[in-house]
């Protein structure tokens, strides 16, 4: 997959950084990471090396991709790596789902919704 760097930067485009959003990010592919639909970018390699590290503390809602849900993930939330990119998802069983065919929900799709809280 191409990333968005080219067309961020030719519209000028400035996003904070991931991690410490009082800096804006390099948008590059070196600084940028992908976990489930969303890209993140970093303001340099430490941001970056810290994000990797716990990247569930720093993103926010993300959308599951089986069930479509958005929500928060944590250190516990099921996750898995596929295409370069880490998935996680809000049970156990939209995980052993998406093993089963990789394919289908390894790529982004529509239909994103809030998550149901009791």
């Amino acid at each position: 997959m191409q990333g968005p760097e080219r067309y961020l930067n030719d519209l000028g485009t400035q996003l904070p950084c991931a991690v410490d959003p009082s800096r804006p990010a390099i948008l590059d592919g070196a600084h940028r990471a992908l976990v489930n639909y969303e890209a993140y970018y970093f303001c340099d390699d430490a941001t970056m090396q810290a994000f990797v590290a716990e990247p569930y503390r720093y993103t926010g809602k993300v959308t599951d991709p089986v069930s479509m849900e958005r929500f928060v993930p944590t250190k516990g939330s099921p996750s898995t790596s596929y295409g370069g990119r880490l998935f996680y998802f809000s049970s156990g069983e939209t995980a052993a789902t998406f093993d089963t065919n990789k394919m289908k929900y390894g790529m982004p799709m529509t239909g994103m919704r809030e998550k149901k809280t009791s």
